[in-house]
């Protein structure tokens, strides 16, 4: 009963996740489609924004030019019809004096050309106001220049006008040229996408030669300022289609979903097996851990009042009984290994004087080490401190030199040693055994884990050593690695100075 209970919260789970990837899957496609319709209408409108300030930086430039004329311009009239003979940008002026037309000399014979001119300016003779009118007015200052708009066969009329004193002269700039000289400057490349300049619905300008999609809409239009507010330009974007980003996405979340549904097959067939072992491990290791503590803390106590006797008679029994309380000690930190493996003690931070601490350590091993004769050698390199748990680095380098006594003992030595650069302290004990197969380094570091090879043979150890280690090291910020070297293999300790 329990295991269809089980059965059916894993089937609901599994569905449940399923669905979660599909809720997720459907958002990220439609928050891409959008983040993609926003890109491309912000890319429209700083292209249309570009495509503007050119052509109003073209016309500008002519603005400047003609105010740059006048400035050494005689009003006779040869000068003038020089002026306009020998111009591409004028097609025409006009000179009003005191509100009358002084040129052309309309009291003259004139010709076709300026005939229609003179009637095409007669408003403004009229009423020279009007070419204030369109022009942005303040309340202290009157303009005395400006652009005024006029229709002439249904085709733009471009005047520029300035006043000098009682006189008002009045440039028609060729609609043409204009044309002409912004087409052929434009060197903007918009490919794939199309832009179009038109004037009252007239193609002036498109980016691509292909023929547009009239009734398509355009991504973002927007007219030009006065005196081109008859002028539009329309960006088409091109038609980048989704279906791609669409099939993409169901294809991943097919994927996903098959996946899910396997490794959740694969997952309910080995969950209660490997739940089972898991918990068989923790529980015969925890309990065989209580069992062994009392026994081993006798015999240590024993071996110390045995070894106070025996130093108050001078006896040579005293370096045995040192070896019996020193294993003795190194198994109550096993054991300790193995509770510390089953919970999770309080870190106790403090100031921590590295060197002061290796050699303690060095200190308590260092009989253990001769007696399998192997030298123990310790340097430090200048004064190290940090702020850490003193408990859990002890910890730390205890198994890693535990590790190197059962498992690299025909090295004859072993180097506790330390150094530090401006972030991090390296604690690293190195040994000069047969080393491990690369392979081997990164799962060292797993529960239960044991390399299988001449090295471990017929040496007993539970597997959570390292495990250990690592666990402290990650829960003091630190990290612990292991790297092979010419001859041997060298464990490594980072802990931050601070």
């Amino acid at each position: 009963m329990k295991s269809k209970k089980f059965l059916y919260l894993f089937i609901v789970v599994t569905v449940l996740i399923v669905g979660v990837i599909g809720y997720f899957g459907y958002r990220t496609l439609s928050q891409e489609s959008t983040l993609n319709e926003y890109q491309t209408q912000q890319l429209a409108k700083t292209r249309v924004a570009q495509t503007q300030d050119f052509i109003l930086q073209q016309l500008g430039q002519k603005q400047i030019r003609l105010s740059a004329i006048l400035a050494y311009l005689k009003l006779d009239p040869l000068s003038l019809n020089t002026l306009i003979a020998q111009d591409s940008d004028i097609e025409a002026l006009f000179v009003l004096e005191h509100n009358k037309l002084v040129f052309p000399d309309a009291y003259n014979p004139l010709n076709q050309k300026e005939s229609r001119f003179v009637e095409l300016i007669t408003p403004i003779i009229q009423d020279p106001a009007i070419l204030i009118a369109k022009q942005h007015q303040s309340d202290d200052k009157r303009p005395d220049s400006g652009w005024y708009v006029m229709q002439e066969q249904q085709q733009p009329v471009l005047i520029y006008w300035h006043k000098l004193n009682n006189q008002i002269i009045g440039f028609k700039l060729s609609y043409v040229k204009l044309l002409s000289d912004i087409v052929s400057s434009i060197d903007f490349n918009y490919e794939p996408d199309s832009l179009i300049i038109s004037d009252n619905g007239q193609v002036l300008y498109q980016s691509l030669t292909r023929a547009y999609d009239k009734t398509k809409q355009p991504t973002y239009n927007q007219a030009l300022p006065f005196p081109l507010h008859a002028w539009k330009i329309d960006y088409y974007a091109s038609n980048n289609s989704n279906y791609s980003l669409y099939y993409f996405t169901l294809a991943l979340l097919a994927i996903a979903i098959l996946a899910v549904g396997t490794i959740a097959l694969s997952l309910y067939r080995e969950f209660n097996r490997a739940t089972r072992l898991a918990s068989q491990q923790v529980s015969f290791v925890s309990q065989v851990s209580h069992e062994l503590k009392t026994p081993l803390t006798n015999i240590t106590l024993y071996a110390e009042m045995l070894k106070e006797m025996e130093q108050e008679e001078e006896s040579q029994n005293t370096h045995y009984l040192e070896v019996i309380i020193s294993e003795s000690r190194r198994l109550s930190r096993l054991i300790q290994n193995v509770l510390t493996f089953t919970k999770s003690p309080k870190i106790n931070l403090q100031p921590v004087d590295i060197n002061q601490l290796l050699a303690q350590i060095h200190t308590i091993f260092t009989p253990v080490f001769e007696a399998k004769g192997i030298h123990l050698a310790l340097s430090v390199e200048g004064h190290l401190n940090t702020h850490s748990d003193i408990d859990r680095i002890t910890q730390i380098i205890s198994n890693l030199l535990s590790n190197a006594e059962k498992y690299a003992p025909e090295g004859k030595k072993v180097q506790l040693s330390a150094c530090q650069d401006d972030e991090n302290i390296y604690i690293r004990v190195r040994d000069y055994g047969k080393g491990l197969p690369d392979k081997e380094l990164k799962p060292i570091f797993q529960p239960f884990y044991r390399v299988k090879s001449e090295i471990t043979e017929g040496v007993t150890g539970t597997g959570i050593g390292l495990t250990i280690a690592l666990q402290l090291a990650q829960s003091l910020s630190g990290t612990p690695m292991a790297e092979n070297r010419d001859n041997g293999l060298e464990f490594t300790l980072c802990l931050p100075r601070t």
